[in-house]
C-alpha cells in the first residue's frame, strides 16, 4: 500500500491559515448582518465592529499578512503585536468578571490567560527576546506543547457547551459554533508552529553532535598519523665501541 505524503488539513499550517482567514471573514460578516437585522444605527454598527470584532479584525489582518512577503519578513514583529493584543484582551476579560461574574466569564478569562501564555511560549522561545528572558527555563516550560494544546481544547469544548445551553436564537448558535471552530484552529496553528520549532531545534542539536563527533574522530586520526610518521630508533648490532679513555690506555 502506497503511503501518501499529503498532510491532513489539521496538520498543515498553510491550510489552517486559509481556514482561519475564511472563518474570520464569515464571523465578522455574520455578526454585523445580525446587527443590521436588529436595525442598529450606522454608528452603533461601526462601534460593534470595533468592540465585539476587534479580536477577529486583528487576527484577520495577522493571518493575511503572514501569507504575503511582507508578513513573512516581519513575522516576529507581527507576533509581538498579536501577543500584546491578546494581553490586553486578557486584562479586559479580567475586568469583565467584576462586572458580570459567572462560569462563562471565568472560562473566558482562563482561555485568554492560557492562550496568551501559550502564544508567547511558542513564538518567542527561539527568538532573541525569548533567549534573553530564558523562556526555555521559565515556569512556562513546565507544561509541554501537547499539554497546553489539550488544556485549551478542553476549555473551548466546555465554553461551547455552556454557551449553547444559554442561547435563545439560531443566530447565536451559529456564531458560537463558528467561534469555537476558530479558537480550535487558532490553537492548532500555535501547536503546529511549536512542534515545528522543537523539531528544528532537535535536528540542529543532532547536527551539532555529529559535527563534534566528526571533529573528535579527525583529531584522533591526526594523532594516529603523527605517531606512525615518527622515526623509529635503530638498534646497533655487534660489539659496543670503546670510549676514548680506554683506547688511550692501550
Amino acid at each position: 500500500m502506497n503511503k501518501s505524503n499529503e498532510k491532513d488539513f489539521f496538520d498543515s499550517p498553510s491550510m489552517i491559515t486559509y481556514i482561519l482567514i475564511g472563518l474570520l471573514v464569515v464571523l465578522i460578516i455574520l455578526s454585523q448582518s445580525f446587527a443590521i437585522q436588529s436595525h442598529m444605527a450606522a454608528g452603533d454598527i461601526f462601534r460593534s465592529i470595533i468592540n465585539h470584532n476587534s479580536i477577529y479584525l486583528i487576527s484577520l489582518i495577522y493571518f493575511i499578512l503572514i501569507r504575503v512577503k511582507f508578513g513573512k519578513k516581519y513575522f516576529d514583529y507581527l507576533n509581538v503585536v498579536m501577543f500584546v493584543f491578546y494581553l490586553l484582551t486578557t486584562f479586559a476579560s479580567l475586568f469583565t468578571i467584576f462586572q458580570s461574574f459567572g462560569f462563562d466569564s471565568i472560562l473566558n478569562l482562563a482561555f485568554n490567560v492560557l492562550i496568551t501564555l501559550y502564544f508567547g511560549y511558542s513564538f518567542f522561545t527561539s527568538t532573541v527576546i525569548g533567549k534573553d528572558l530564558r523562556l526555555s527555563d521559565s515556569p512556562l516550560a513546565e507544561i509541554n506543547n501537547g499539554q497546553y494544546y489539550y488544556l485549551l481544547i478542553g476549555i473551548i469544548a466546555i465554553s461551547l457547551i455552556v454557551s449553547l445551553v444559554s442561547v435563545n436564537s439560531f443566530e447565536d448558535v451559529v456564531v458560537y459554533l463558528l467561534e469555537a471552530i476558530y479558537q480550535f484552529m487558532f490553537v492548532r496553528y500555535i501547536y503546529l508552529y511549536k512542534e515545528y520549532i522543537e523539531r528544528k531545534e532537535l535536528e540542529t542539536s543532532k547536527e551539532k553532535e555529529k559535527k563534534e563527533e566528526k571533529v573528535v574522530e579527525e583529531v584522533k586520526e591526526d594523532k594516529n598519523v603523527k605517531e606512525e610518521e615518527k622515526p623509529k630508533e635503530v638498534k646497533r648490532r655487534g660489539r659496543p665501541k670503546k670510549n676514548k679513555d680506554e683506547e688511550a690506555l692501550k
